[in-house]
């Protein structure tokens, strides 16, 4: 992906204006699930059911007024989607809903709040007795009311935080996530990876990523990655950059390896080894020319090397002259 494209992403995606997932802020609206799963940290800011078709499961979101002054504020839910990039996001609320986001019903969908105060709210979630089976994402969408958009470039923006609901429909449930790409450019002289991972599975999967770069002695010189969702069926992409110019230049190798959950359903990356499936990709081979400084260093010493060597056969020659005349 070139350069202006991803910029254009990145743009659309601020225009936007999501939160993904979204938590309390002290500085403004914001809300996070009510009930957490204390077996589960997810669950602190993100949905997650487990759900049979014809189920239904009641909830509560925490709100809160952040603001010095009093707010209200629109809570409604939306359908699930992913940006150009594989990232998960959330539709308008102006879009119909076909999936998970018509699940949800909120009873109360205003909410006046004094400043710094909290309260909660109420919401069901009922599936459709018929339903595929895998993994249906929606998003509850919480956003304060009678506020003027933000003018930009001619396009009305409105903030908005949206907290990801992931509801997971028992059956035939697998995850099988794998490199699809992995590619290094150099642009302006920096290194840019490029990765794709495939999620074929039908629930998500939190994925920890290791990218390594290392010299000849296997040292370890730059280094990114970390965990982040793969959504069902979807390519996620990823972009680093590193800025590596090491001064004596040469090869070095560019490892990248992920892993996760072997259970398809469970969320997040455990420290037991045994329960994840670890995967990587043939090392990709970087090559980086001496800097300016190391080649005139270089290039001093080789002609250092150079006069010594005249020098010495000069010497040489002067010395098989003097002792040739010598015999005379």
């Amino acid at each position: 992906m070139n350069s202006l494209l991803w910029r254009k992403i990145v743009g659309a995606a601020i225009i936007v204006g999501l939160i993904l997932p979204a938590s309390v802020s002290a500085a403004g609206i914001g809300g996070r699930p009510a009930n957490p799963d204390p077996n589960n940290p997810r669950t602190q800011s993100i949905f997650i059911y487990n759900l049979s078709g014809g189920a239904a499961k009641s909830d509560q979101l925490h709100l809160q007024n952040g603001l010095d002054e009093k707010a209200t504020v629109e809570v409604y839910a939306v359908d699930g989607t992913v940006t150009a990039t594989g990232d998960m996001t959330c539709k308008q609320k102006v879009e119909d809903k076909v999936d998970a986001g018509k699940w949800v019903s909120i009873p109360k969908q205003e909410i006046t709040l004094e400043a710094k105060e909290s309260k909660l709210v109420d919401f069901t979630v009922r599936v459709p007795s018929k339903v595929d089976v895998g993994e249906h994402n929606a998003c509850i969408v919480v956003q304060r009311k009678n506020t003027q958009p933000v003018a930009t470039g001619g396009v009305q923006v409105q903030t908005r935080q949206a907290i990801r609901m992931a509801i997971v429909v028992p059956g035939n449930i697998h995850r099988d996530v794998t490199i699809d790409k992995f590619d290094i450019k150099n642009e302006n002289g920096n290194q840019l990876y490029e990765i794709a991972l495939k999620n074929s599975g039908n629930v998500s999967a939190d994925v920890d990523i290791k990218l390594v770069v290392k010299d000849a002695a296997g040292n370890v010189v730059y280094k990114n990655g970390g965990v982040n969702a793969t959504i069902a069926n979807e390519i996620r992409q990823f972009r680093y950059e590193s800025k590596l110019a090491p001064f004596w230049g040469g090869k070095y190798k560019a490892e990248l390896s992920i892993s996760y959950k072997k259970k398809a359903g469970e969320w997040g990356i455990g420290q037991n080894q045994s329960e994840l499936i670890t995967k990587d990709i043939e090392p990709k081979e970087l090559f980086f020319w001496p800097s300016i400084m190391a080649l005139a260093i270089i290039g001093g010493a080789l002609l250092l090397v150079i006069l010594l060597l005249i020098g010495f056969i000069v010497a040489i020659k002067r010395r098989k002259k003097s002792v040739k005349f010598g015999n005379r």
